[in-house]
């Protein structure tokens, strides 16, 4: 159902913390303009802990209406318990999301059977296509490769968004075969590549989709876009995501750079080496 670049969108505010809905929808129109086909909104990258439900919908809503006829829009739903979860993952079907990104629950800390079961009831609540996100920095669960083998047998469990930093058992979970497979962190995109990845679900590609979309659909150039945005993958999480990816659409003057707390703006201290990146990668704008 999917594959290549799935670009993670921030969530646009303006000077007093209300969303930014236009910017939001020039976004995404940006987005479909330089060729990226399908876009998550309301991950992490979205700041969705610190948007309401009625936000929610109207950003859902909005964003369907600025997708191409040729677009999938991917609405992140995940929470700490099932209940809340389902509760989500309904509410983006009803709003016009054509899949939901579910992250594995957090705080709460689960066992593989918690997980397994934890999945089963939102899809046997809500029928839409489901991407797992296995995020252990953040969620501290880790989705055991064996899960994801038992996950699979749903035929509403369409891919795995995997944002391990264990290399071993990225290659364990490409081994299994049992779905296809997203990788999850921008500086880790070749390593994926070289076992298969299907894509990426990406936070670079907010400020440079067409190096992105480059890099998926030419083979021959993936070690020369790897090397050239190496730095800037790195500095897109030298400071908690979206602080830093917020900062950068700001210097290209798409966005205020503006965080709901209790994310703030980047520091000063890095704010020069982001532009210095930018400043080298203007080939890609």
């Amino acid at each position: 159902m999917f594959e290549g670049i799935i670009t993670a969108l921030v969530t646009p505010f303006d000077e007093n913390k209300n969303i930014d809905y236009d910017t939001f929808a020039m976004l995404i129109e940006r987005q479909i303009l330089l060729g990226v086909k399908n876009i998550l909104i309301l991950g992490s990258t979205g700041e969705c802990e610190s948007i309401s439900k009625v936000e929610k919908i109207k950003l859902i809503k909005l964003a369907k209406k600025h997708m191409s006829p040729y677009s999938k829009l991917i609405v992140g739903t995940g929470a700490p318990d099932t209940q809340t979860a389902i509760k989500n993952t309904a509410l983006a079907k009803s709003c016009g999301a054509d899949a939901c990104l579910v992250v594995t629950p957090y705080y709460a800390k689960c066992t593989q059977e918690g997980i397994i079961l934890h999945y089963q009831q939102i899809l046997d609540a809500v029928d839409i296509p489901i991407i797992i996100y296995n995020v252990p920095s953040r969620t501290n669960i880790n989705i055991k490769p064996s899960t994801l083998v038992t996950l699979s047998k749903n035929k509403n469990i369409v891919a795995l968004k995997e944002a391990s930093t264990d290399i071993s058992h990225i290659i364990e979970v490409f081994h299994t075969n049992c779905m296809p497979v997203f990788c999850g962190n921008d500086n880790q995109t070749k390593k994926n590549y070289s076992v298969n990845a299907k894509g990426i679900i990406s936070v670079t590609s907010n400020v440079f989709p067409r190096a992105m979309l480059d890099f998926h659909e030419n083979a021959k150039k993936r070690s020369e876009i790897t090397s050239k945005l190496y730095n800037f993958n790195n500095l897109m999480f030298i400071e908690p995501n979206p602080i830093p990816v917020k900062y950068a659409l700001h210097k290209l003057g798409l966005i205020k750079n503006e965080l709901r707390l209790p994310l703030t703006p980047l520091s000063k201290n890095y704010s020069q080496l982001l532009d210095d990146e930018i400043e080298k990668l203007k080939e890609y704008l």
